[in-house]
């Protein structure tokens, strides 16, 4: 286990970031004088053409000049930089006046004080209006174009090709989520409806992973395997059975053999929602199990009851009821028919994280799924890019350090490479509320602060670089992890970058500064920001690497149509509340728009 202990001691510092390429010299001939170009004399004194001296050394410098016209662009191209090392078009410089100017409006009602905690019941009241129509348009052109660029992953595809040729990749979400005041309702019709409801989303999400593909598969083969899709499992069931089942899973954990991490009092406890173990999947995949000796229809289950006080369990907490299970058991089949059109077309399939009473279950689903599709090919001849699977590791909660040591250890011991995406976290004010309105014991799972919260995210860039490196000069480096680092965050940018030159997973270019990664480590790491915020944040990363082919900075790209995706605008907008405001949030984005409108209209 010390291989994958925590590294929580700040690697602050900065690397420096991309200069301009030095001037070319010149590489023409300076002509000064005919005497530099004059032959010797004949050996009778005179010149060896006749007509004064002047003769033939007058024009020798014109019958050289085909040949220095033949050097030239030889001697050019000798000079010419690494096109790998030119810098791409940034964000500002690649977009119009007109969409510079909306962007700057955007961010300039955003800055209006109340807009952003107020916005989502100011338009729930005027879609429920006559005037929705006008306020839908407004919302479309403004708010919606400038974080969502379409309503349909075949729209999105102009802005893949578009941040490709400024060396930044994508990560694509069909943003239509679940509206959980709406979870308690029940009855034949309104079941039906939500039934047919997800077997839309299971479709949008396997046309999303063919459109993908085909974009995948219309790049040079050594470019591919970069871009991502991230799949939110509580579109795909009814998310009361997630909730039961992670009780229920919580209480299981303790009762199996493998319950260290359940265990206050040992040394490798994880907090609640606790760590995933390959016994859950006898409650949320039970077909998976089949065959097994001893195993029955798994009816013991429902009756597992009591509370947890370790886990935050209460004795009222719901556990599995009937039909629960064969409901799990067809989600798994369903994540299997995703994970599958997910290697078939060479997608990154991102599991998201959610609120932590659906975790356990979700976690549970993660790890099946990287067992099944992070296994390295037997043969070495085929064709292996890396894990296909990545789970979803948020830095604001407190089993996080721990979390991520149980899922480097539980990979490297069943021989499958583990997928990480690491990010701080967006559900802290609900987790909190609903851990205090329901009288849980003990602290509510959120670290208490911001700096902790921080710690926690740059003490696991350390761990898992230093991880990576072992890895990958180990005898099995095609195990090696994969990482997307989702950060808005300048400082934890600087620790990824100055990580991997301290690790030695990349190397600064003496001329342009720029850091080469190493072959093995090509597609490895990631950075992402939100689509349409901290642009000059991806646009910094984008130019910080030498492009390869395999963008290091990417994108997180939510689509969907208006009425689908405003939850997901409205939820964002409150998350990243702090973020957008104050000189480092929406008043930057806006002064920096702003200083390129200047630019263009006055010069």
């Amino acid at each position: 286990m010390s291989t994958f202990r925590p590294i929580l001691r700040s690697l602050r510092g900065n690397t420096p970031l991309r200069q301009t390429t030095p001037p070319l010299r010149s590489t023409r001939p300076t002509f000064t004088s005919n005497r530099l170009l004059s032959t010797r004399s004949s050996p009778s004194g005179h010149s060896s053409g006749g007509g004064g001296g002047g003769g033939k050394r007058r024009y020798l410098p014109y019958a050289l000049l085909p040949a220095g016209l033949f050097l030239l662009p030889a001697a050019t191209l000798a000079c010419d930089p690494d096109p790998s090392t030119l810098p791409p078009p940034s964000s500002l410089s690649s977009a119009s006046t007109f969409q510079l100017f909306k962007a700057w409006f955007v961010w300039t009602l955003i800055c209006t004080p109340g807009m952003v905690d107020y916005s989502p019941a100011i338009l729930d009241f005027f879609f429920k209006t006559p005037l929705k129509a006008p306020v839908e348009w407004f919302v479309r052109n403004t708010f919606f174009e400038q974080f969502v660029p379409g309503e349909s992953v075949a729209e999105c595809m102009p802005a893949l090709h578009a941040m490709r040729e400024r060396n930044v990749g994508a990560m694509l979400n069909y943003s239509a989520e679940v509206d959980e005041s709406q979870l308690k309702g029940s009855g034949p019709d309104r079941d039906a409806q939500d039934r047919a409801e997800r077997e839309k989303k299971l479709g949008q999400v396997l046309l999303a992973l063919e459109v993908a593909g085909e974009y995948e598969r219309g790049l040079p083969i050594e470019q591919r395997g970069v871009t991502g899709f991230a799949l939110k499992i509580t579109g795909l069931v009814d998310c009361n059975i997630l909730e039961r089942a992670s009780y229920s899973l919580l209480r299981l954990r303790p009762l199996t053999n493998s319950n260290s991490a359940t265990s206050p009092t040992s040394a490798t406890f994880v907090p609640y929602p606790g760590t995933p173990q390959s016994a859950d999947a006898q409650i949320v995949a039970r077909s998976s199990m089949e065959g097994e000796r001893g195993l029955g229809k798994g009816l013991e289950l429902l009756a597992l009851g009591g509370k947890l006080d370790e886990m935050g369990v209460l004795e009222s907490d719901h556990g599995l009821r009937e039909g629960d299970m064969e409901e799990l058991n067809e989600l798994w089949a369903k994540l299997k028919i995703i994970g599958n059109k997910a290697k078939e077309n060479n997608i990154n399939l991102f599991v998201d994280a959610e609120h932590t009473w659906y975790q356990p279950a979700l976690d549970a689903y993660t790890l099946l799924l990287s067992q099944e599709f992070n296994r390295p090919p037997v043969k070495k001849d085929d064709t292996w890019t890396g894990p296909i699977i990545f789970g979803t590791y948020q830095s604001y909660l407190t089993r996080q350090p721990s979390h991520l040591i149980h899922a480097l250890a539980h990979a490297d011991a069943h021989g499958y490479a583990l997928g990480i995406k690491l990010v701080r976290g967006a559900y802290f004010m609900q987790e909190r509320q609903k851990w205090l309105d329901e009288g849980r014991h003990g602290a509510d799972p959120i670290w208490p602060n911001k700096p902790a919260t921080d710690m926690a995210y740059d003490g696991s860039i350390a761990t898992i670089m230093t991880t990576m490196k072992e890895q990958l000069d180990s005898q099995h480096p095609e195990r090696a992890l994969s990482v997307v680092f989702g950060t808005h965050n300048s400082e934890s940018c600087d620790l990824v970058c100055d990580g991997l030159v301290k690790n030695g997973l990349a190397f600064t270019d003496p001329i342009s500064h720029m850091l080469h990664l190493r072959p093995d480590v090509r597609g490895k790491i990631r950075v992402a920001q939100l689509y349409g915020m901290k642009d000059d944040l991806t646009d910094r990363m984008s130019t910080r690497f030498v492009n390869d082919g395999k963008p290091v900075a990417l994108k997180y790209i939510a689509y969907g149509k208006l009425d689908e995706v405003m939850p997901y605008l409205g939820r964002r907008a409150i998350e990243n509340k702090s973020l957008m405001s104050g000189d480092h949030g929406s008043g930057a984005e806006r002064k920096r728009v702003g200083a390129e409108l200047k630019r263009r209209i006055f010069g």
